[in-house]
Formats: C-alpha cells, sequence, structure tokens
C-alpha cells in the first residue's frame, strides 16, 4: 500500500511539474517577444534579433506537446543558456527589468525541466 501512495504522489509531482514547465515556458517565450518588440521599437535591434532569440524555444514546442523526456533534458540546458545570456547582457550594462525577468523565467524553465526529467525518471524505471 505504500509503494502504491508514493507512486501516485511521483505522479501528481509530474503533473505539477509540467504545470510548472508550461508556465515557465509561456512566460519566457512571453518576455523574449515583449524585449524584442520593444527593442525594435527603440531601433536597437532588427526582426532577425527577435526571431533567433525566440526560434530555439520554439523548436522545443513539439518535445512539450509530446511529453517527451529526452527533450526535457535539453529545454533544462537551454534554459540554463538563457539564464547565462541573460547574465551577460547585464555584466555589459544592459540590463532592465524584462532582462531581470527573462533571467528568472528561464532559471524556472531549467528547474522545472529538471524537475519533471527526474520525476518521470522514477516513474519509468521498473521497481525491484
Amino acid at each position: 500500500m505504500n509503494e502504491r501512495s508514493s507512486q501516485r504522489h511521483n505522479i501528481e509531482a509530474l503533473h505539477t511539474a509540467r504545470r510548472g514547465v508550461w508556465i515557465a515556458y509561456s512566460a519566457l517565450l512571453a518576455l523574449l517577444v515583449v524585449s524584442g518588440i520593444w527593442h525594435y521599437l527603440q531601433q536597437h535591434a532588427q526582426v532577425a534579433a527577435l526571431l533567433v532569440r525566440i526560434l530555439p524555444l520554439v523548436l522545443f514546442l513539439p518535445t512539450l506537446l509530446m511529453r517527451r523526456r529526452r527533450g526535457h533534458i535539453w529545454l533544462t540546458a537551454l534554459g540554463v543558456l538563457y539564464v547565462v545570456q541573460g547574465i551577460m547582457i547585464v555584466t555589459k550594462g544592459g540590463g532592465s527589468v524584462l532582462v531581470g525577468a527573462e533571467i528568472l523565467a528561464a532559471g524556472a524553465l531549467a528547474f522545472t525541466a529538471y524537475r519533471y526529467v527526474r520525476l518521470r525518471g522514477r516513474l519509468d524505471s521498473p521497481s525491484a
């Protein structure tokens, strides 16, 4: 009975992690689009810069829809890269509230995607 309740708890935690991934993914994508449009309107960047920033994230949409574990591993790495990119922007003097929010959203994406991978691994592994 204890094993069954543990598995039920893991399934609920997996659904919570998946919801967190979707929230962080959507927030980061929205922030990148808003930031890109803002920079375009201020004539600091071109449309291509917006596409370059959002394209890697958009390419992971099938991974989210199909719930691929391996894709979530790569999504964790991508979240870390977006965090590093935001930190580099801040250290070069280009920090703003949007960049800070992007760093937080990217960190949340990396964390929740990693959590999803760990929980999915527990459920997918055969019980001994």
